[in-house]
């Protein structure tokens, strides 16, 4: 059941959580405001990539899919961690400092109500909107298990890529709807992996399915206010496709130890990483009296300390926990 290419592109999309997360660690002048936005256009979003290969690997294990074990699994593996790591960043923006990024009134209603809507909705740190929105999906499985053996069900892949493009990420619903059809995308590459991964994979798809990419990054960067588009969403999915296509044809090639590393503590890394993010801003600031200033010469050493670092950690706790780690931070 182990797809070696799905394990090395676990490692490249947490790579591309990270670099999107580390851009804000920058202040970046206004000299360099076209190197900000062109990194936020070609390396933000990067949860489109997570979702395709959640629903490429649900897919690919459907036929092992039992309700019970699988709620069982995501409730120790997804929602206990999700949990564990959240209670300090909860714990600081309900009782010590307020949270910028909240709806106007939030801190109107009693604490414990404020805990309940962190928890709920995952605005407490960055990254972590995304657990109650893949919860939606965890919910839905037995129905999606079901589809998946209709043969005519992927037939409404186009229209859900259309209704994500109107539909913008926001409240775990809003997220869901909005990121379902790169789920479903997952879910019918999958499916028909044995049909349509030799001609993925040929050289002259993947050279167009790059310009692709180029060329709705250039129409973001030229026509479109803001890096969160629906642009930039049609970007991703094409670019899941590429990377999936890219690494089926590496196939053996992307074989390396510090790959399955990553890859192994990807979840454990989604976690944790922007605690660690934070943490070294914060020290930066301390030492430096300001915010590091953004370059494209230390961007890419911020994101691979920040990556590494929290890689590291996780490695620490697995050897140190062993299986029960999953239990703390997911991997």
């Amino acid at each position: 059941m182990f797809l070696g290419y799905i394990h090395s592109f676990r490692a490249l999309a947490i790579l591309f959580i990270v670099a999107g997360h580390s851009i804000d660690f920058f202040s970046w002048s206004e000299a360099d405001s076209t190197i900000e936005r062109l990194l936020r256009i070609l390396v933000s979003n990067g949860s489109v990539l997570f979702v395709f290969i959640a629903g490429y690997l649900f897919q690919h294990l459907a036929m092992k899919y039992q309700a019970k074990k699988y709620f069982i699994a995501k409730l120790k593996n997804v929602i206990l961690p999700y949990f564990l790591v959240s209670i300090p960043a909860i714990a600081i923006f309900v009782f010590v400092i307020p949270r910028e990024t909240v709806w106007q009134g939030f801190y109107d209603d009693p604490q414990w109500l404020q805990i309940a809507y962190f928890y709920l909705t995952g605005m407490h740190l960055a990254p972590l909107w995304f657990i109650p929105m893949i919860t939606l999906f965890y919910l839905v499985a037995p129905l999606l298990v079901f589809a998946d053996k209709n043969k005519h069900f992927y037939w409404i892949l186009p229209i859900t890529i259309v209704a994500s493009c109107f539909i913008s990420r926001g409240l775990p619903h809003q997220s869901f709807i909005h990121f379902f059809s790169v789920y479903l995308l997952g879910m019918f590459c999958s499916h028909y992996k044995e049909k349509i991964n030799n001609t993925l994979s040929r050289s002259s798809l993947l050279s167009m399915l790059a310009l692709a990419i180029i060329g709705l990054a250039a129409y973001e960067f030229y026509f479109m206010q803001g890096t969160m588009t629906y642009v930039n969403y049609l970007q991703k999915i094409i670019m899941s496709v590429f990377f999936l296509g890219l690494l089926i044809q590496q196939g053996e090639k992307t074989d390396y130890k510090i790959i399955h590393t990553i890859a192994n503590a990807s979840f454990g890394v989604f976690f944790i990483h922007s605690y660690v993010l934070t943490a070294s801003k914060l020290v930066m600031e301390k030492l430096l009296g300001e915010r590091v200033s953004g370059s494209l010469l230390l961007y890419p050493l911020v994101t691979l300390s920040v990556l590494m670092s929290s890689v590291a950690i996780i490695v620490i706790l697995q050897k140190m926990l062993g299986k029960k780690s999953r239990y703390l931070v997911g991997s």
